[in-house]
């Protein structure tokens, strides 16, 4: 994925300068005008507008950020590649956690899981994760009857209720 390697590149240049918290600070501004903004995003990544156009907007808009992060804008709109802005930021959160050895869990639920029972999970998650830091939410999902689904790195446990039935039913017919 080329995400990937404009994340490393980035990711690279934010260890070398002892920037990794400011880039990850500017990478939040950008993804989430990118994300609250349709037209904005529509335009810096479209084919049809002139680079120059698109530097400029970013400087206007981007300005106040990090220098060199700007000129990684700059990059990513020399390669036609703002679309992917987010993508980028993901894998470069992906490189810190690793960097850091920390293992980000989500833990769906029906309804909200007190101290003692994300204690648990939690402890389970690390004993699967050893060496590795657990830093885990709670995610009410009303969509469960019961049980929880634990989603770690793209991977998911489902411990649902609601699975369980799906599979019962799967195998009566």
């Amino acid at each position: 994925m080329v995400e990937n390697e404009y994340a490393k590149a980035i990711y690279e240049l934010a260890q070398e300068n002892n920037k990794i918290k400011v880039f990850r600070d500017c990478f939040v501004v950008v993804t989430q005008t990118a994300l609250n903004n349709n037209e904005f995003m529509e335009i810096l990544s479209s084919p049809v507008v002139n680079k120059s156009n698109k530097k400029d907007i970013i400087k206007k808009v981007y300005g106040s950020l990090d220098e060199e992060f700007v000129n990684f804008l700059y990059v990513i709109i020399d390669h036609n590649r703002f679309s992917s802005i987010n993508d980028i930021y993901y894998e470069y959160e992906n490189l810190v956690l690793t960097d850091k050895n920390i293992v980000k869990a989500s833990i769906f639920s029906a309804y909200e899981l007190n101290d003692a029972q994300m204690k648990e999970i939690i402890s389970a998650l690390e004993h699967r994760y050893k060496n590795k830091k657990i830093e885990a939410e709670n995610i009410i999902d009303s969509e469960l009857i019961g049980g929880i689904r634990v989603l770690v790195n793209n991977e998911s446990v489902d411990l649902s209720l609601k699975t369980s039935l799906d599979k019962l039913k799967e195998s009566i017919l």
